[in-house]
């Protein structure tokens, strides 16, 4: 993240728009959340574009760190942006999301959390999806659970 480091050094917290990937990885109607270490909620694997890196390169080294898992196919599913993407994090950053969120449903290895990132990984049925997603996750997954009759 020396990118978004080095963006901060200049901009301070100010609310910025940054654009990145989620994986919704998908164990039949279970899909693979993390806890997050910065908020201690549940997200999907994701993060945010390196310059020059296309989505699906962010989507695939993003769900390599934060899982150990590499993604062998991806679908673009849907684009979640706007208002409702506003985070402010602990240490007082700002930012509104530009994501793209990619149906994952074959990958190569065993999840495991980082340890830096995430603390804990967890397949999570769609029809009980835990409290404090994201703004992003929260929307892609609510889109996800109607495309698949999951109400």
């Amino acid at each position: 993240m020396t990118y978004i480091r080095d963006l901060r050094a200049r901009t301070g917290p100010m609310p910025l728009i940054l654009s990145g990937a989620c994986a919704l990885l998908l164990r039949g109607e279970e899909v693979l959340l993390q806890r997050r270490s910065d908020t201690g909620g549940w997200g999907t694997p994701g993060g945010l574009c390196e310059p020059g890196e296309s989505l699906e390169d962010t989507l695939r080294r993003e769900v390599h760190e934060e899982t150990g898992l590499t993604v062998l196919d991806s679908l673009l599913f849907t684009v979640v942006s706007g208002p409702d993407t506003f985070v402010r994090l602990p240490n007082g950053d700002e930012f509104y999301q530009v994501s793209a969120a990619y149906v994952v449903r074959r990958w190569v290895g065993v999840p495991h959390a980082d340890g830096l990132e995430g603390t804990e990984l967890r397949f999570w049925p769609l029809d009980a999806l835990p409290h404090g997603l994201g703004p992003v996750d929260r929307a892609a997954l609510a889109h996800l659970r109607v495309c698949m009759g999951v109400l």
